[in-house]
């Protein structure tokens, strides 16, 4: 309703995802484009890639032909080629150097281990850099939100981002993390661009991106203006060509992040353990969003992990001593 009212009012720009442009232009009253001079798409390659390919179409059909379009886009994929052809004349295109880099004062690492032990591997990396803001990008929604209460039933102030929470939650985590209310972010690539993230100290790369572009961008939320950073790629065995793509894409091979492998198996128990009640109230988290569709509440979704902390026996794990 109150994004009605606001388009009753006429307001010079309009800043939308096509699919709540085209709801409001089939649902709204009196809301049309006729009137429109300026088209802007940015990152237009990532919302082709999510297939709004339907809702474009439909929102270059309702708009004026004669106006002026400007394409932002990372990269120039072939589903973006075929909308410059379709929906420009006479386009001007401009670009910038396509030699993909990272700065240098990023340190990039690696870490190949067997996938079954990837959760473990996570705490120990958390353990030893602990006292830093971490971003850990995960692949799906899911995977986030799993280990976002993993990592929060083992004590690390740990919030998720992903595009399954509501907009106000996840503006709450976001504001969370750069308060430093939380020292860990946990998100899917929704964040590896656009969003303004002054200082991270470290990038974990937990599940590694099926894109190789999208590592530049993930491990671009570390090392800004100046800073020195550090980002880690877990390496499974089904990652490999994966992660040679990525190291061709950036012109080097990256070191290993050292590890103490016995220390990291002496955690096995305690992450099991924490991995189990992840995956009860992520049932139960389940269950209740179908009950109710009430989302009103400030908690961003695992904070009632803290209450099952207890149960995994000391909270959050010390180092060794005599280390």
């Amino acid at each position: 309703m109150s994004q009605s009212l606001a388009l009753a009012k006429k307001p010079h720009v309009v800043i939308a995802t096509p699919g709540r442009l085209i709801d409001h232009l089939e649902n709204t009253k009196g809301f049309n484009l006729r009137a429109l001079k300026y088209l802007v798409m940015d990152e237009a390659d990532r919302i082709l890639n999510m297939d709004f390919e339907t809702e474009v179409d439909k929102i270059l059909k309702v708009i004026p032909r004669d106006r002026k379009t400007f394409l932002f886009s990372a990269t120039m994929t072939k589903k973006v080629q075929k909308l410059q052809r379709a929906a420009l004349k006479d386009p001007v295109k401009c670009a910038v150097s396509s030699k993909y880099q990272t700065v240098e004062k990023l340190q990039q690492y690696y870490i190949f281990i067997p996938s079954k032990f990837k959760d473990t591997y996570l705490v120990y990396i958390l353990n030893e850099l602990a006292g830093n803001s971490f971003m850990i990008f995960c692949s799906t929604c899911n995977n986030t939100q799993r280990t976002a209460l993993l990592l929060r039933n083992l004590g690390f102030t740990a919030i998720p981002l992903h595009g399954q929470m509501s907009q106000s939650k996840r503006l709450g985590s976001l504001n969370k993390f750069k308060a430093k209310a939380r020292s860990i972010l946990l998100a899917t690539d929704v964040a590896s661009r656009g969003l303004d993230i002054p200082h991270v100290d470290v990038v974990v790369n937990f599940d590694i991106p099926t894109h190789s572009k999208d590592y530049i961008h993930r491990v671009g939320r570390t090392a800004r203006a100046g800073r020195s950073g550090k980002s880690i790629t877990f390496v499974t065995q089904y990652d490999v060509e994966l992660f040679q793509r990525i190291e061709h894409l950036i012109g080097k091979k990256l070191p290993v992040f050292p590890t103490q492998d016995d220390e990291v198996m002496m955690l096995t128990e305690r992450v099991t353990e924490a991995q189990r009640f992840a995956r009860m109230e992520l049932r139960e988290h389940g269950e209740k969003k179908k009950r109710t569709r009430d989302d009103a509440g400030d908690n961003d979704d695992t904070e009632g992990a803290m209450g099952v902390r207890n149960k995994v026996a000391g909270g959050k794990m010390k180092k060794r001593k005599g280390r």
